[in-house]
């Protein structure tokens, strides 16, 4: 079905066989459909599935689950592209849909350190399991809290405050998510590790992403 979506894609930009006759319905509605009954094929496969491929041994990224996972993001990424330069959408809806790309794509790459973990570490690919390893808890705060750091630096830098605000969001739930369940899980070195972490990565934020005040400096007045 990729591929299908793959050659349709080529042909509505080409204007050829199939597509040329109605080349405008195959780029704004049979394509992204595809796209999306792709997406939710994969979301599906990506919470069930733990990407095993015996008798080979698990690789990160080179399994069929994540190279499915990446070719369609890459399908998705394709149609947007294709979208916009058509203007076949309003900006806003296309704006919206350009963050639920990078939402799933982030996503999914969590699901990849989960799987990793499930593997390497010998835990079970349920979410009970691996709610209750110490370990994932720890991994997912050190995750998440340099993920927060890197997206508030990278919209200080371009005073972009509500994106700002999203990455202090995403703090502020890893420390509500470190009181909550890592201290309810007992003493270990993976907890100590992981709050030591957080309150370093805290001061980071502070002095190299501080919450952006104006977009542009207003130029001193001239001295008479």
């Amino acid at each position: 079905m990729m591929l299908a979506l793959v050659f349709l894609l080529r042909s509505s930009q080409a204007g050829r066989w199939p597509s040329a006759p109605l080349a405008e319905w195959y780029r704004a509605v049979l394509i992204p459909c595809g796209t999306v009954l792709m997406a939710m094929l994969v979301m599906v496969w990506n919470l069930g599935h733990d990407g095993a491929m015996a008798p080979l041994p698990y690789l990160p990224l080179l399994n069929p689950l994540d190279l499915t996972t990446g070719f369609v993001l890459m399908l998705w990424a394709s149609a947007l592209r294709q979208l916009a330069s058509e203007a076949a959408l309003h900006n806003a809806l296309l704006h919206r849909l350009k963050i639920g790309a990078a939402i799933a794509a982030y996503t999914w790459f969590n699901l990849i350190l989960l799987r990793s973990a499930a593997h390497y570490v010998g835990i079970d690919y349920r979410f009970g399991a691996l709610a209750a390893s110490q370990f994932v808890q720890a991994m997912l705060s050190q995750v998440w809290s340099a993920s927060a750091l890197l997206l508030m630096r990278f919209s200080a830098s371009r005073v972009m405050r509500r994106s700002w605000w999203s990455g202090a969001f995403v703090l502020g739930t890893v420390v509500l998510k470190q009181f909550l369940i890592d201290l309810a899980n007992g003493g270990s070195i993976a907890r100590v590790v992981s709050f030591v972490g957080v309150g370093v990565l805290l001061l980071l934020v502070g002095y190299f992403a501080p919450y952006p005040k104006t977009a542009h400096g207003a130029p001193p007045p001239a001295s008479a």
